[in-house]
């Protein structure tokens, strides 16, 4: 059940520049499964900056937020060409956050698990991106959950991408979290394979 004054005003919008703080932070306080990320990582930006900032920077057009009262409270980003999207990772992104972590020292598993992450620059396989070319993340933090807000904002998302004349979408399950699953199934996603996440895709066409 929704957290949220019955009240309040809930839109869904295209994200702005000024919106990065707080896509960081919601990526954060959802990075453990979910839940609260904070105790995780010694430093916050850490799980942002794979899953979410670039994004922004990147794939403006598919960065979908959802706002409470005005208040960014979820987003859901995406790439339309994922591998056009790794390429750009791989020329501008990556080395950009090499050169912004340098002197960070993991405390955690999960910090050395994201500079791992950051350090192999993991691409998609093609079995996946020749029949699932898109890909996207969607978080809300939990006074939207529940209460069918995220299935609205993935909506607009698988919307925005079926209109841009993509093939198929694909996305990542922690299978820690495996009961999300079912949310997805529920848009026409199924499993396709594990990597070790559980990779689900949904056709257009």
């Amino acid at each position: 059940m929704s957290d949220t004054n019955p009240t309040a005003s809930i839109a869904i919008r295209t994200a702005r520049p000024t919106d990065e703080a707080a896509v960081l932070d919601i990526c954060l306080r959802t990075a453990d499964r979910g839940q609260d990320g904070t105790q995780c990582y010694g430093d916050p930006r850490l799980p942002g900056f794979v899953w979410a900032l670039p994004y922004l920077r990147f794939c403006p057009e598919s960065a979908l937020v959802v706002t409470c009262d005005e208040v960014v409270m979820g987003y859901c980003v995406a790439a339309s060409d994922t591998v056009a999207y790794e390429d750009r990772l791989a020329a501008e992104w990556w080395p950009k956050l090499k050169v912004e972590l340098q002197d960070f020292s993991a405390t955690t598993a999960q910090d050395e698990n994201v500079l791992a992450y950051i350090l192999e620059a993991p691409r998609t396989p093609p079995h996946v991106t020749d029949l699932y070319p898109a890909h996207l993340h969607i978080n809300l933090l939990p006074a939207l959950q529940h209460g069918g807000h995220g299935s609205k904002l993935l909506r607009h998302q698988l919307q925005w991408l079926s209109n841009s004349g993509v093939a198929g979408v694909h996305l990542g399950v922690d299978p820690r979290n495996e009961g999300v699953t079912s949310f997805y199934g529920k848009f026409g996603f199924a499993e396709i394979g594990r990597m070790p996440s559980i990779v689900m895709g949904k056709r257009f066409a």
